[in-house]
């Protein structure tokens, strides 16, 4: 393997992410669809999924490409659709804490198997031990974001 400048090595990185992006944004979609969700709608529930039960506030701060208006319209139809349930938080009662339902676990759960093919799609070429190495350096990555 040939030697790369640091610049190099950047582009292809920066390449690679954007080229997975894509590509994971599309069986986000794909996934969203089937469950006749909205991309946001979708991204609300994954966050919900990852931390359970929050404040509309916390939805916010992960959704910055989401107006709060618009959060509220996500909201009201997640609850429509039964995947959401909204309760005044005890302690601020100002407040609502969204919690996903039994039937958005049910559905969230189906996600990573949905994805799955994308996974082999991007660890087909390599070995078991390039594989195990690759998912070493994805935790070391992750341990300092």
């Amino acid at each position: 393997m040939s030697l790369r400048t640091e610049q190099q090595q950047a582009e292809i990185i920066r390449e690679f992410l954007i080229t997975m992006g894509q590509s994971l944004q599309q069986y986000q979609y794909s996934f969203a669809c089937s469950a006749e969700l909205s991309r946001h709608e979708f991204n609300v529930l994954y966050i919900l999924r990852l931390r359970g039960p929050i404040v509309v506030k916390e939805i916010a701060q992960q959704l910055p490409a989401v107006s709060l208006s618009t959060l509220t319209r996500l909201l009201d139809s997640l609850e429509q659709k039964s995947f959401i349930e909204r309760k005044l938080d005890p302690c601020d009662r100002r407040s609502f804490i969204i919690s996903p339902t039994d039937e958005a676990h049910r559905l969230m759960e189906h996600f990573p198997q949905h994805c799955e093919c994308f996974v082999q799609r991007i660890t087909q070429s390599l070995t078991s031990e390039e594989q195990t190495t690759l998912a070493e350096l994805f935790i070391k990555i992750k341990a300092h974001q």
